[in-house]
């Protein structure tokens, strides 16, 4: 069991860290300038994108302070912010939950 509890732990903190991570790229991001390159296959195929494009431009918007042009490069750019905040907190609280679990059953028995 704390073998499983030792994996939940890195799983947890390895998500977290990449939420952060990504969030913190699109903070970086310049939005105005075009992109070379997408993941998203849908911008490979159709020529106006799929419902998710422009999401990354509007959270760099966000980030900027630009809420005019945030809300039109993508309506739920603040909603997916606030959604991705609550994730990373709840990966955390249940990181530190788990640890301090791990930690209790390790040393009392």
């Amino acid at each position: 069991m704390l073998q499983k509890l030792h994996i939940a732990l890195k799983v947890n903190l390895l998500e977290a860290v990449c939420w952060i991570a990504g969030v913190g790229l699109l903070a970086l991001l310049e939005p105005a300038d075009g992109h070379l390159f997408s993941l998203c296959a849908f911008s490979w195929v159709l020529e106006g994108g799929c419902p998710g494009c422009g999401l990354g431009h509007s959270i760099a918007y966000l980030f900027r302070g630009e809420w005019q042009a945030s809300w039109e490069a993508h309506p739920l750019g603040l909603p997916a912010l606030f959604i991705l905040a609550y994730r990373v907190f709840a990966l955390v609280r249940h990181y530190l939950l788990l640890k301090k679990f791990h930690l209790t059953h390790t040393y009392h028995g």
